[in-house]
């Protein structure tokens, strides 16, 4: 199984900060987005050792961090409760008070965001987009097509607006990469149909760019960038 993990991806050095993270991202460009826990910036790292950062200016407790298609991005933070959004030029363009909200991800015009109170998933457009799936440690991610999913303590799912949920895994982390999902349970890398693709890994989180093709394990060590 080793093996064939390695020749699926190369493994990438990029140069991260020993930090603790609340989420990681990774737009189009291959640009590796970090939220800190305690540091209130959005530090992005690129593959040739660039690192820049982009201070908040909030000195709170940040719960999500998403990317658009289009180059806006957005954070949400727990405490205080609060949703910041940005253009690309990294200049605010709105500022939303929420109660406890969780993790975001952009869906079209709209976003998704973690109710951590009721355990929803609910749309800034004011619609339920699924019920019980997530908590304060749940990940949201979304497939080219439009497929959302959710993963952490709560179970993973896959979510569509309107729909019921579907579970696939009782816990874990997962992410959407080319043209199947990946999940990370327990240490193992694996897909759905239960084929292993690694074990023994000391990562609980798992991000994919846009196009799926860079997969970063973070969560309790340094991130370990895939390809």
């Amino acid at each position: 199984m080793l093996l064939w993990f390695a020749s699926a991806f190369l493994i990438l050095a990029y140069d991260f900060p020993d930090t603790e993270l609340t989420d990681l991202e990774i737009d189009a460009a291959g640009i590796i987005w970090l939220l800190p826990v305690s540091d209130p910036a959005v530090i992005r790292i690129d593959a040739h050792g660039g690192q820049e950062r982009f201070e908040t200016g909030i000195a709170g407790l940040p719960s999500g961090l998403a990317l658009s298609r289009t180059g806006r991005w957005a954070i949400s933070f727990q405490n205080p409760g609060v949703l910041l959004k940005y253009d690309s030029d990294d200049i605010l363009l709105e500022e939303t008070a929420l109660s406890n909200p969780g993790d975001i991800l952009f869906s079209g015009l709209n976003i998704w965001i973690i109710d951590t109170i009721r355990g929803n998933v609910i749309s800034s457009s004011g619609e339920v987009v699924a019920r019980n799936c997530g908590n304060r440690d749940s990940r949201l991610c979304l497939e080219r097509t439009g497929l959302g999913m959710i993963s952490g303590s709560y179970g993973i799912f896959l979510l569509e607006a309107g729909e019921i949920p579907v579970r696939i895994a009782d816990t874990g982390s997962a992410c959407f990469s080319k043209d199947r999902i990946l999940l990370l349970i327990d240490g193992t890398l694996r897909i759905p149909e239960g084929d292993t693709l690694l074990t023994d890994l000391p990562y609980s989180r798992i991000s994919a760019s846009p196009d799926g093709e860079t997969v970063v394990l973070w969560g309790n060590a340094l991130p370990m960038v895939l390809e």
